[in-house]
C-alpha cells in the first residue's frame, strides 16, 4: 500500500487500514523517524502534527505510554477511525476524542454513533466502524510473515482445532487466529477469556463448545496481511458470513 492510508466498505462495515511510515511522513515528518519500533516513548506537542490530529486528553494519554512503539501504533489506529468517521460527519480530528472503555475497548464519544475496533501489526493500524454504538464489533490484524505454527497451535488452538490444521497453511493458521482474537474483541474481554475457547471449524464458529449462529464473521486478505471481523449485525441483518475475500 502506497498511500497512507486505503478505506473500503463491506457489509455496512467501514474499514480504514493505515500505512504506519507513510502516516508519520505526513503527520509528524519533524519529530518521529525508522526505528521507532525499539525507542522509549517521547513527549509530544500538539504544534508537532502538520495538522489538528488528538485532542489535549488524546494527547496526554498518548504522553504517558513509556515506549515510542505504543505511542506511534495508538496514533495509529486513531488516526484510522478518525478518517471513517470524518467521511460521515464534518468535524476536525481532533474534534473526534477517543478513550478507553472500562474494558480498555476504545469507545467514541456519545455523540458519535458508531461501534469502533482498532488493530495493530507489523507497520499497519485497522480501524473499523459500524454505525449504531449497540453493534457490538472486533477486529484483529496480523501481517504474513514466518512464525513457529506449532507453538501457535499450542498457545492458541482448541485440542480439536490442532488435530483439524496440523497440515494447514500460514494463512490459514492466521486467518483463524485472527477471527478468535476479533471474537474476543466482539466480546470486550480481551485476553481475560481464553482463546481456546473460541474455534473456527467446518468454516463454523464456536464458543464453548456451542455453535454461534447470529454473529456475522469474514476475513480478508490484502497484500501482505490478513484480518477479520466479528460482528452481530452488519447491514446484511446478521447472517454468518465467512471465507476470505
Amino acid at each position: 500500500m502506497q498511500n497512507t492510508r486505503l478505506l473500503f466498505r463491506d457489509q455496512g462495515i467501514h474499514f480504514c487500514l493505515v500505512h504506519i511510515p507513510e502516516m508519520l511522513k505526513a503527520l509528524l515528518p519533524q519529530s518521529v523517524g525508522p526505528g521507532y519500533q525499539t525507542r522509549p516513548g517521547i513527549q509530544f506537542r500538539r504544534d508537532e502534527f502538520a495538522q489538528p490530529v488528538l485532542s489535549q486528553a488524546e494527547l496526554t494519554g498518548l504522553n504517558q505510554l513509556f515506549a515510542l512503539k505504543k505511542q506511534v501504533e495508538r496514533l495509529a489506529g486513531r488516526w484510522a477511525v478518525k478518517n471513517l468517521v470524518m467521511q460521515q460527519a464534518k468535524l476536525s480530528p481532533d474534534d473526534i476524542e477517543i478513550h478507553n472503555d472500562s474494558s480498555g475497548a476504545p469507545v467514541l464519544p456519545a455523540f458519535l454513533d458508531y461501534a469502533i475496533s482498532i488493530s495493530h501489526a507489523g507497520d499497519y493500524a485497522l480501524a473499523a466502524a459500524l454505525p449504531g454504538k449497540a453493534n457490538a464489533l472486533g477486529i484483529d490484524m496480523e501481517v504474513i510473515r514466518p512464525v513457529d505454527i506449532p507453538a501457535l497451535l499450542h498457545a492458541g488452538f482448541s485440542q480439536k482445532e490442532q488435530q483439524t490444521y496440523a497440515g494447514a497453511d500460514l494463512e490459514t493458521i492466521l486467518k483463524i487466529w485472527t477471527i478468535k482474537e476479533a471474537m474476543l474483541k466482539y466480546r470486550r474481554t480481551g485476553l481475560k477469556a481464553s482463546v481456546k475457547k473460541i474455534e473456527w471449524l467446518d468454516e463454523t464458529l464456536f464458543e464453548n463448545y456451542a455453535v454461534i449462529e447470529d454473529l456475522f464473521v469474514k476475513s480478508y486478505h490484502r497484500d501482505n496481511i490478513i484480518f477479520s471481523v466479528v460482528s452481530g449485525h452488519p447491514s446484511g441483518g446478521g447472517k454468518r458470513i465467512s471465507g476470505v475475500v
